[in-house]
């Protein structure tokens, strides 16, 4: 019984590492089908630069391959029974929980110098090349329309750099709100989901090192017997 839960598991991790890797892919170098699904998008991403849609995407790409190896190991280590299989796949599950969990200690350790570091860049990175890069200033009109907000703390962020882009609505608001602080502050009201996700995600690697470990044990015994 615990081998076949075992090898459902992984089936489902394998499977969803196939659609993440094949979505993304397609993402990647199918355009029409990029534009189709930026219309269902709130956001106008087609404003977002290549680059960095090109390296969400190659994150995901990232995370589908190792649920896809993860699976792969899981489903050839049950059905086939070899111990070493099983063993290398816990290892590396392991290895995955024991480093989401720095994650979250690290971030709550860290969390204002990652808020300033992130409000940092925002401005080093974006504001300062507002008129060098027309991708950039696309991208920020954007962003600064839809959000309503303006800079990485406010308005003062253009001053320095020579005046207020027609996104931001500094004259009749001088005190709106910076976009790298808007953007954290939603992302902190709704940091509840992601802690929500991780918890499953724990959840879920726990009970797949709990099954290796019995499947182990019980292939360990059927070969003594």
């Amino acid at each position: 019984m615990c081998k076949i839960h075992f090898l459902g598991l992984n089936f489902l991790f394998f499977a969803l590492g196939a659609i993440l890797v094949g979505l993304s892919l397609w993402l990647r170098f199918d355009d029409s089908f990029v534009t189709k699904a930026l219309t269902t998008v709130r956001l106008d991403l087609k404003n977002l630069p290549t680059e960095s849609f090109y390296w969400i995407l190659y994150v995901v790409i990232a995370f589908g391959a190792v649920l896809l190896i993860l699976g792969f190991l899981g489903c050839c280590g049950s059905a086939f029974e070899v111990i070493c299989v099983i063993g290398l796949y816990f290892t590396v599950v392991l290895i995955l929980f024991v480093l989401k969990i720095i994650a979250v200690v690290l971030y709550f350790v860290y969390k204002s110098t990652i808020r300033d570091r992130f409000t940092d860049l925002w401005r080093s990175e974006l504001v300062s090349k507002y008129q060098e890069s027309q991708a950039i200033r696309e991208a920020l009109d954007s962003i600064q329309y839809q959000l309503q907000c303006c800079g990485a703390t406010g308005c003062s962020d253009y001053a320095i750099f020579g005046g207020y882009p027609s996104s931001c609505q500094c004259i009749t608001n001088p005190s709106q709100i910076g976009c790298a602080t808007s953007i954290w502050n939603t992302l902190e009201s709704n940091f509840i989901y992601v802690i929500i996700v991780a918890a499953i995600i724990l959840f879920v690697e726990l009970f797949a090192m709990i099954f290796s470990c019995v499947l182990v044990s019980a292939v360990r015994e059927k070969r003594n017997s």
